[in-house]
């Protein structure tokens, strides 16, 4: 297995921004007051999944014994179950114990939108929430019948079992993708890819009117099959960044292609949320901008001091418990009337983010990390 250990800082600094946007469109549901456009937060989805795809493959361009399986699944473990635990038995805890006291008041108090809860039973007691808890805790909350138990919790926790999906598919993809050996074949990949993504939404899509978060969550939006190509498209710019000739391009720092496509990524965004249909503006038409937006950032090939690494890794850390976290404490925030009252509009979520930032970084700084570091340890002795 060829081991790579080089921080690539931008992509941490990238996915702690991504995490921010889903906060700030998560903050509308639970507060009511729009800061961004809902699709940025869908497409940071997107970007979570190819980071992750390119990142595995950087880190484990390949696998080639047992032992190197054993080291990457435990690793993979290691990565994400220590925060996703904490979040499962958290959040758990909260909606359980208040839901228990107070029936469905709780979902009107933590302003909980009806389409996150249309089809769970009408009689939640101990035993429904015990299992709840139990099905999320080995990632099994959504295999059922019943589409919005994954989201009765903690509704973004949804993509780190798809996450685990994908690590499990993960060394199948590798011998998958080791024929494509050029250029050629590699944007081939892109864009068979992209159509097949386009082909299994029109498979999926149920019969209705109109489209929207309801009827798409389960068949299109968290869909493993659907959202696992974008983890394979990290994959594949994985395959383009092994064919650089990085010695050309170190010290030749370029701001300018980064900056263009984030701005053409901004304005898609923009464009395809006022007027493309739900099933198509959701990720899948801004999948291809989310993707040479991640080339660009990796072209960019930028080498800081050892303190910005350093500072970029914590972010990197922050963002994953930051997205873990976020939903049960922004509602723990509204349900318990924590905010004060403010003059400035703008300044609510600023405080709001503030919190959310200081409690995830605690949590990272003094329970994760060292956990994390006890873990690996031990399993690679």
């Amino acid at each position: 297995m060829g081991l790579s250990h080089k921080k690539i800082p931008v992509l941490d600094a990238f996915r702690f921004f991504a995490s921010v946007l889903v906060v700030l469109v998560h903050y509308e549901v639970i507060f009511g007051e729009s800061v961004v456009y809902g699709t940025f937060a869908t497409t940071a989805v997107s970007w979570f999944f190819i980071v992750s795809g390119f990142i595995l493959s950087y880190t484990y361009p390949s696998l080639d014994s047992l032992q190197d399986y054993r080291r990457f699944y435990l690793h993979r473990i290691i990565r994400i179950y220590p925060v996703y635990f904490l979040a499962v038995v958290v959040s758990s805890l909260f909606v359980s114990l208040n839901y228990l006291t107070i029936g469905e008041e709780f979902f009107s108090e933590v302003n909980r939108p009806f389409e996150l809860i249309h089809d769970l039973p009408e009689q939640k007691e101990v035993r429904f929430f015990t299992l709840s808890t139990l099905r999320h805790l080995v990632f099994a909350q959504s295999v059922g019948s019943v589409e919005t138990l994954k989201l009765v919790f903690n509704g973004p926790l949804w993509s780190i079992v798809l996450e685990i999906y994908f690590y499990l598919a993960f060394p199948l993809l590798l011998l998958m993708i080791k024929p494509l050996t050029t250029m050629t074949r590699i944007l081939v990949a892109f864009i068979m890819g992209y159509a097949l993504q386009l082909l299994l939404i029109q498979v999926n899509l149920p019969e209705a009117e109109s489209y929207d978060v309801i009827n798409l969550n389960v068949p299109v939006y968290t869909n493993p099959f659907i959202r696992g190509i974008e983890f394979i498209f990290g994959m594949l710019l994985y395959k383009v960044f092994t064919f650089w000739d990085l010695r050309k391009v170190v010290g030749r720092l370029n701001w300018t292609p980064t900056i263009m496509t984030v701005l053409l990524y901004v304005i898609v965004v923009i464009y395809v949320h006022d007027n493309i249909p739900y099933q198509y503006s959701s990720f899948f038409l801004v999948v291809p901008f989310v993707t040479i937006m991640i080339y660009a950032l990796l072209r960019l090939q930028w080498h800081p001091a050892n303190y910005i690494v350093r500072y970029c890794t914590t972010l990197g850390g922050i963002s994953y418990v930051l997205y873990s976290f976020h939903w049960p404490l922004m509602e723990i925030i509204q349900f318990y009337n924590l905010l004060p009252r403010m003059s400035s509009q703008f300044m609510q979520p600023v405080l709001v983010m503030l919190v959310l930032l200081v409690v995830s970084y605690l949590i990272y700084r003094f329970v994760e990390a060292p956990i994390r570091r006890v873990l690996y340890r031990k399993a690679d002795q």
